[in-house]
């Protein structure tokens, strides 16, 4: 197929030399898929991006592990696959792998004719990663009093698109229209590319600090990734300020009409990265960020008398 279409070739080989100084060297995966986001980009005819998108959520898998990426690989599913489209979305996956420094190893593109409607497209990528298993972020014992601290989104990333088209009453005619809170049209914001924090939390990590938990807010909105973070055992007292929350967000819950909580568990509510340090290395911890270039929020504390994650208003 690549051949066919005349795509450049792929490599698919790295050495390992530099990781063997790692005392537990562990291979790590991930995969990440689009949906409703494809849709808003079919429809805007815009696919320069989607390919970052995908390599954007996986990388961030990668960094909320504390995992260096090595290789991606991409699924590309359609009815019938034209070449100017596939180059288009190769062109946004080898930004995306550029940005994070990692291989882009393999694209297999599958017709599908009896599944998919005509020019509509799927896509699943897949991330190998490599950590030092010792190091592994996760494996640290929760306290009461730890700092829950976000790293903000550009948007809805790859959260809630099926809810949004339904609840806007989406078409391409209205997400062509400018809004002046939002600083674009409704389509360009919903298009906007998935941010990668795998260089802040590298920074992070080098400085030294212990990051306890950290989870990527993808798969389910805010309330489902505080949940992970939380490791489905702790509970946490939690407050965001209103103005940490992009004016899409207030656009879905009001034009929308969809209800605080239901816009907590579908939207990562201007939230794309949550992590927990111990109080006495948390502010050190968002001065590490802001060197990388983030502007990290304090969300709120560990409770681990109880399970109940508490939103304060």
């Amino acid at each position: 197929m690549r051949e066919k279409f005349g795509l450049r070739k792929l490599e698919n080989e790295i050495l390992l030399d530099r990781f063997r100084t790692m005392s537990q060297p562990t291979l790590v995966s991930g995969t990440n898929g689009l949906s409703g986001k494809l849709y808003i980009a079919s429809e805007m005819d815009k696919m320069d991006k989607i390919g970052y998108d995908c390599v954007a959520a996986c990388v961030n898998d990668m960094a909320a592990l504390g995992a260096e990426p090595l290789f991606f690989y991409m699924n590309i599913s359609c009815v019938r696959p034209r070449a100017e489209k596939i180059r288009i979305i190769e062109d946004g996956i080898t930004l995306g792998c550029e940005e994070a420094h990692i291989q882009f190893a393999g694209c297999e593109i599958v017709e599908l004719p009896d599944k998919y409607a005509f020019d509509q497209y799927e896509l699943a990528g897949f991330i190998v990663g490599i950590l030092d298993g010792k190091k592994k972020i996760g494996s640290a014992r929760l306290a009461s009093g730890d700092v829950i601290i976000g790293l903000p989104s550009n948007g809805l990333h790859n959260n809630g698109y099926v809810l949004a088209r339904k609840q806007l009453f989406l078409s391409k005619g209205t997400m062509e229209v400018y809004y002046d809170t939002l600083g674009a049209t409704l389509g360009e914001q919903l298009l906007k590319p998935t941010k990668m924090y795998y260089t802040c939390m590298k920074h992070l990590l080098e400085a030294g600090t212990e990051v306890k938990s950290c989870v990527q807010v993808a798969h389910g909105g805010l309330d489902r990734a505080l949940r992970l973070l939380l490791h489905e055992r702790y509970g946490a007292v939690v407050k965001q300020r209103t103005d940490t929350i992009p004016p899409i967000y207030q656009m879905l819950h009001k034009d929308g009409n969809i209800d605080i909580q239901l816009m907590r568990q579908t939207f990562n509510m201007g939230i794309g990265m949550l992590m927990i340090v111990a109080e006495d290395v948390a502010d050190k911890a968002a001065e590490y960020l802001e060197e990388a270039g983030e502007r990290p929020v304090f969300l709120g504390l560990v409770e681990t008398e109880r399970d109940l994650i508490r939103y304060l208003e």
